[in-house]
């Protein structure tokens, strides 16, 4: 019985994706590697492992590096890093963590405005109430009117309004009703 064989190499395409042959070709994809502070957020089986680094490495080709960077930063405060990073960063809660990096961004510049006028740092206070709604910039630049004890005041203010007791302080109680 006589063998058949086929002369298969009429029927290859040539390679052009080779780096020898294609010169000075730039349009080669490069293997994206994730930074060290990322990378050490990664736990699990070696599937999940995997299926997180394409996740992460699918958000940096999207322009996400510095958004990644930044929730790598904050999951470090997190009780468990790990799981924090996972969530914040999974499909069902992307647009989620997006839409709360904008909310944060513009409550730390709110912060900012109204430690500047009262003259000192930022402090946990002031991202507390901005969080609860209070209106720190309109109570922070009126405590600046005041000659003395700026920052007690701020925070009577703040809690005042906190309180619901949302009067305007310099009006008496009586005018309010009128």
């Amino acid at each position: 019985m006589e063998r058949i064989t086929f002369d298969t190499t009429k029927y290859q395409q040539p390679n052009t994706s080779s780096i020898e042959s294609s010169g000075n070709n730039t349009n080669t994809i490069s293997s994206i590697e994730l930074p060290q502070e990322i990378n050490s957020l990664i736990t699990g089986s070696d599937y999940w492992q995997l299926a997180k680094r394409n996740r992460y490495k699918k958000l940096i080709r999207e322009g996400y590096l510095r958004t990644l960077m930044q929730l790598a930063q904050m999951a470090r405060t997190k009780h468990v890093p790990a799981h924090w990073f996972a969530t914040a960063c999974s499909k069902v809660k992307w647009e989620r963590t997006l839409e709360y990096l904008a909310q944060l961004a513009q409550v730390q510049q709110a912060a900012i405005r109204a430690a500047e006028k009262l003259g000192t740092a930022v402090t946990n206070f002031i991202y507390q109430q901005i969080w609860r709604g209070i209106n720190v910039e309109r109570w922070a630049a009126e405590a600046a009117e005041v000659g003395r004890h700026k920052a007690k005041y701020f925070v009577w203010l703040c809690k005042r309004e906190g309180r619901g007791e949302g009067r305007h302080p310099a009006r008496p109680v009586a005018l309010c009703g009128a």
